[in-house]
This record gives structure tokens, C-alpha cells and sequence, in this order.
């Protein structure tokens, strides 16, 4: 009974503790000018959205799904929202595409993907029912890539079934595939394949890979494709243990690299590495567009961490479409989708100059909707370290600070809004400092940063909070000198 009140009493703790958090957010928003909508990202007009799904080239549009709660900027029951765009920047929002209404999803429509058949766009989803203790895999087709009629159950897993969602379909050599999220029976994580010749009869293939105690006690969001003839492996483990440097969110999505085909096992030839080191990054899906590229969204967000922006009405968005390629060395690179060069406006001229540790550059005022392109020259440098500020002031603590580290090899993202809920935290990459460069490609929307390493070498996705007044960026050595050049962008997207 004593372990029970202190249970209930800190549970009791916890919420004040939240609604403090909430109440002061709502009395800053009405002081302090804030606008934290994205502009070139995907974020809902309202309410709250998580993962991306459904992801496809269709009938000359790009089409986004994702998980969707229309009626509250939290966390609740989930739908299936729905968008399309011409460029994948651009997004027109449509209606919702599936709600719960079946015994199978009364509980929910949790993570799928879309396919083509015959012209016809395709959805295949968890439905999830008897208080989510039942997670199983249902269709539902279009005739006009907007409204879905439901066609029920197609896969059940035998036994539990209250951790096996998120299936990922393809087609290839006559047949169709899907890779499933799951978890064992002594709680580890798995991705389940199986194969079908009508996308509604399917056959179970066996378990495609499998993890340890090390790697997570649950899979999802799977996705499973080949670039250069090596077949990748993208899942979200839960349950992973920070070590040093790696695993530091709650929740991670990293890549297996192997090789497979048909009736054989995937054998895997580069262990699980995380594809994104900052703050905010999950559940990643791919699709391929017309051109051949493999492009990667991923949700920019993290589970059980601060949405300050849900005091404002909604809640969640996506990160940049990225292109998504692999090196000989069997290293995933991403890049961000050449289509936003389209959008550029150059709001700055090329810096090309010294700074010393007693100067600092102020690029920008005022980054907001932006893209700022950094290099750095070490052959014309000598410092121990250099600091990028996204701040009112660099000497005020709350804001944004990227910081390239000489004696760790580390490229470091620090950021702290405590008014917001955020304590000051970092996330790090390892950066090869021996190159005679480092360039950086920053993306800044209205709150979300993205940096992109040595031409998507390694990538960091944080979501900030800074009222309008923090956007002033510069730049500054420490201790010595550094040669830099860089420019600025405005990215102008109006989503509708």
C-alpha cells in the first residue's frame, strides 16, 4: 500500500509538474512573439502528427500519409492524414484518408506504406483493436488517390499479437513482400517477412533479422530496399542502451547493410549505425521517385520529449526529403533533395574571410526560413575549436549552439529553452578533422535545425524553440583563427 500512494503521489508530481510546464508556455507565448510553424517543412495546420507513412510517386503527385490525431495536439487515437505535393516541399493538405471504424482498427490506424496495383494506390496498415492487444495488417484501396475503401484483415500473426505493426511493402521478381516490426517472445526486437502473389493472401517467410538484448527489446517501422546492390534494413528500435557518444535518445532508427533476394536469408554485412545524431529523429520511410532516387523522410520528433509548440495547436512535423545513397564502404549518405535549390532566394553575400577568437561574424539577424552553406578552410586555420550561435546574443545562454570539437573529432549540438521545458542537452557526430575541409549545410526552419555534414556524410535533426528574437547566427573561433566562407538562403514554400 506504501509503494502505491508514493506511486500515486509522484504520478500526481509528474502532472503538476507538466501543467506548470504548460501554463508557463501559455503565459511566455502571449508576451514573448513566437512563430514556430514550419514553412518548407510538413507539419499539420492542426493537431498532431508522429510517423510518416505511405509514402509513394502516384499518378504524377508525391503522396504523404502519417499518423494523425485530428482533434488534439497530443498524442491520442490515430488516423491516417493525408498530403501531395508537386516538388515535396510544396504540400497541399487533403481529407483524411483513414479513421478507425472497423473491429479490427476501432482502437487505431497505426504505420503502413502504399503501393501501386494497377493503377490503383493501395494502402496496407496496422489496425488496432481489443485495447491495442491486437495489432494486425489490413488494405484499403482508392480509385481517386483520395478516398479509401477498406478491405479488411490480410495478415494475422499467430499468438501475441500486441507488438507486430508497421508493415512495408514492395514488389519484386513477380511477387510482393512485407517486412513487419515485431518482437519475440522473450522481448526482443524483430522484422518478420512474408509474400503474396495478390497483396491479400499472404505467406509467412520467416524472421528477416533479428536483434540481441544490446539492440532493443522491440522493432518498428521497417523498411527494407537495395541501393548498389546491397539490400538495406532501416527499423526503430525501442530499449537501446546509451553508450558514449551513440544511442543518446530515447528511442533510435539506424540501417543494417546485407545482401538478399528471394528464398535466402539476409545476411548481414555492416551492423546496425544511426542515421541521424541529433535531438529529434524517427521512424524513418523511404520511397523511390521517378527519377530513380531514393528519397527518406523521417519524423522530426522524438517520443516522451517537450512539444512546446502544442500550446499553439498542433503538434509534430517531418524532416527534409532526403536522398538517400551508399558509399563502396557500405555508409549511408543523405543529402537534402535537389529540389530545394529551386526554392533558394540568396539573402546574404559570400563571406570569405579570417575571423580571430577576439571577432565573431553575425551572419544573420534574422534566420528563419533559411539555408546557410559553411566552410571551413584548415589549411589557412589554427584554433582548438569553433562555435556556430543561433541566439539573441552569443553570450546568452538559452538558444542554439553547434560546436566543432579539434581534440574530440566531434561536430557538437547543444541547445536549452528552459521556458519551454527543454534542459540544456547535447548531441554529437564524430567529423574527420584531418580533411582540409569541414562544410556544413544548415537548414533552419521555424523550429527545426538540420545539419548536414560534408555532403550528407553524417546528419544532425533537432527541433528548437526560439521566440523571434533568437535568430541572430554567428560565428566565432576559439583560440586562434579559423578561414571561412558562407552564404545564405531564404526558403520560400507556402504550403497549403
Amino acid at each position: 500500500m506504501e509503494c502505491l500512494l508514493q506511486k500515486t503521489e509522484m504520478k500526481l508530481l509528474s502532472t503538476w509538474l507538466v501543467l506548470l510546464i504548460v501554463n508557463q508556455a501559455i503565459s511566455i507565448l502571449k508576451t514573448e512573439e513566437v512563430t514556430w510553424h514550419p514553412t518548407y517543412h510538413l507539419a499539420p495546420p492542426k493537431g498532431w502528427i508522429n510517423d510518416p507513412n505511405g509514402l509513394i510517386y502516384h499518378n504524377g503527385c508525391y503522396h504523404a500519409f502519417f499518423q494523425y490525431n485530428p482533434e488534439n495536439n497530443k498524442e491520442g487515437t490515430k488516423y491516417w492524414g493525408h498530403a501531395r505535393s508537386y516538388d515535396m516541399l510544396n504540400w497541399e493538405y487533403l481529407p483524411i484518408a483513414l479513421s478507425p471504424s472497423l473491429e479490427d482498427d476501432i482502437n487505431g490506424i497505426f504505420s503502413g506504406s502504399a503501393v501501386n496495383i494497377h493503377g490503383k494506390l493501395v494502402l496496407i496498415y496496422t489496425g488496432v483493436s481489443d485495447n491495442f492487444n491486437k495489432q494486425r495488417q489490413m488494405v484499403a484501396i482508392s480509385s481517386d488517390d483520395v478516398n479509401f475503401e477498406k478491405r479488411g484483415v490480410v495478415i494475422i500473426k499467430d499468438k501475441d499479437e500486441s507488438n507486430f505493426r508497421d508493415p512495408k511493402a514492395w514488389f519484386q521478381n513477380g511477387s510482393w513482400w512485407v517486412v513487419m516490426g515485431s518482437q519475440t517472445t522473450d522481448k526482443l526486437g524483430e522484422v518478420l517477412l512474408y509474400s503474396s502473389n495478390d497483396f491479400f493472401n499472404w505467406t509467412y517467410q520467416g524472421v528477416l533479422a533479428g536483434g540481441n538484448e544490446s539492440l532493443g527489446y522491440m522493432w518498428e517501422c521497417p523498411d527494407f530496399f537495395t541501393i548498389n546492390g546491397k539490400q538495406i534494413l532501416v527499423v526503430s528500435p525501442q530499449g537501446i542502451k546509451q553508450d558514449g557518444f551513440n544511442y543518446q535518445n530515447l528511442y533510435q532508427t539506424g540501417y543494417f547493410v546485407g545482401d538478399w533476394e528471394p528464398g535466402k536469408n539476409y545476411t548481414i554485412k555492416k551492423g546496425f549505425t544511426e542515421i541521424d545524431h541529433g535531438h529529434d529523429f524517427y521512424a524513418s520511410q523511404s520511397f523511390l521517385a521517378p527519377d530513380g532516387r531514393r528519397i527518406q523522410i523521417s519524423w522530426l520528433d522524438m517520443w516522451e520529449s517537450v512539444f512546446a509548440e502544442n500550446v499553439t495547436g498542433w503538434s509534430g512535423m517531418f524532416t527534409i526529403p532526403r536522398e538517400i545513397s551508399l558509399t563502396d564502404s557500405g555508409d549511408l549518405l543523405s543529402k537534402p533533395i535537389r529540389e530545394i535549390l529551386e526554392k533558394r532566394n540568396q539573402n546574404t553575400d559570400i563571406f570569405d574571410t579570417i575571423i580571430s577568437s577576439n571577432q565573431m561574424l553575425t551572419l544573420n539577424n534574422s534566420v528563419f526560413s533559411s539555408e546557410i552553406l559553411i566552410e571551413f578552410n584548415f589549411l589557412n586555420s589554427s584554433c582548438q575549436a569553433i562555435q556556430l550561435f543561433l541566439k539573441e546574443e552569443p553570450t546568452i545562454d538559452e538558444g542554439v549552439v553547434l560546436y566543432v570539437d579539434f581534440e574530440l573529432n566531434r561536430l557538437f549540438m547543444e541547445r536549452y529553452y528552459p521556458k519551454y521545458g527543454l534542459d540544456k542537452s547535447n548531441r554529437s557526430v564524430a567529423i574527420d578533422l584531418s580533411l582540409s575541409k569541414l562544410s556544413l549545410d544548415i537548414f533552419v526552419d521555424s523550429s527545426s535545425i538540420e545539419v548536414f555534414v560534408n555532403d550528407g556524410v553524417a546528419v544532425m535533426s533537432s527541433r528548437i524553440y526560439p521566440n523571434n528574437n533568437q535568430r541572430k547566427f554567428s560565428v566565432a573561433p576559439v583560440n586562434g583563427y579559423v578561414n571561412i566562407s558562407l552564404i545564405s538562403y531564404d526558403i520560400v514554400v507556402k504550403n497549403q
